[in-house]
């Protein structure tokens, strides 16, 4: 019995001795976990994992996937408005090219406009002059020749003689006015200074004839004479008017 407690007293010991000292418990840092793939087949499960290096590289792309879009926006975004502001800037200028044409145009119609209503207001305005001068000039030159035809009362030649010559001076006077307001170059006007010319030497030739004694008028040849100078007229009136149309 003594034998036996003895044996099992050193198996006892001798599996101390052989046991192996644990070390003391420590913590542990938690494991970094490596990016990967896991894969579930039946009752086993694979898993492969990607080096940490690769990760970082897949995120750094990934990063710079994001700063290049954002950069592709905002290049885009400063296109787009640069391109309206261009836009803006081109209807703008397109604007004032047209308006400063449409001003110009405007302005060479109504200078246009002016001149022809200048021009218009002119003619009429010399038209009228002629009219009104030629009308006093035949007025005294009738009266002339009614004079000349009258026989003149005994003791008053002086005063009769005084008439005429007033009459003669108007005459004169308006004959030159209305020849200097004419143009010799144009056909109708030339005709109404020639008419003027033939109307004063008719005149002067009845002045030239003795007061006394028998006289000879032709009042055919004084008419057709002063019928000349109103067609002539006539005809400058309706050159004139002409000329007013074309400016309107």
């Amino acid at each position: 019995m003594f034998v036996v407690t003895t044996v099992l007293a050193q198996d006892a010991v001798q599996k101390e001795g052989c046991a192996q000292p644990k070390p003391p418990s420590q913590h542990r840092p938690a494991q970094e976990q490596k990016p990967g793939v896991s894969v579930q087949c039946g009752a086993n499960t694979i898993t492969q994992t990607y080096p940490t290096a690769l990760a970082a590289s897949s995120d750094a792309t990934a990063k710079d996937s994001n700063v290049r879009a954002e950069g592709t926006s905002l290049w885009i975004a400063l296109i787009a408005g640069a391109s309206g502001v261009l836009g803006a800037l081109a209807g703008a200028l397109v604007s004032l090219i047209v308006a400063r044409k449409n001003a110009q145009v405007q302005l060479q119609l109504e200078t246009m406009r002016l001149r022809a209503n200048v021009v218009t207001e002119e003619r009429l305005r010399w038209l009228q002059d002629i009219r009104t001068r030629l009308s006093k000039l035949y007025r005294e030159m009738d009266m002339q020749y009614s004079h000349l035809k009258r026989p003149v009362p005994t003791g008053q030649q002086a005063q009769v003689q005084q008439t005429l010559d007033a009459m003669s001076a108007e005459v004169m006077e308006q004959c030159n006015i209305v020849t200097l307001m004419l143009n010799p170059t144009k056909p109708d006007q030339a005709d109404l200074r020639n008419a003027l010319q033939s109307a004063l030497a008719f005149i002067q030739n009845c002045f030239a004839q003795p007061a006394t004694g028998i006289q000879s008028f032709n009042d055919q040849q004084y008419q057709s004479i002063k019928q000349s100078a109103f067609d002539a007229l006539t005809r400058v009136g309706i050159q004139t008017w002409g000329k007013i149309k074309e400016l309107e």
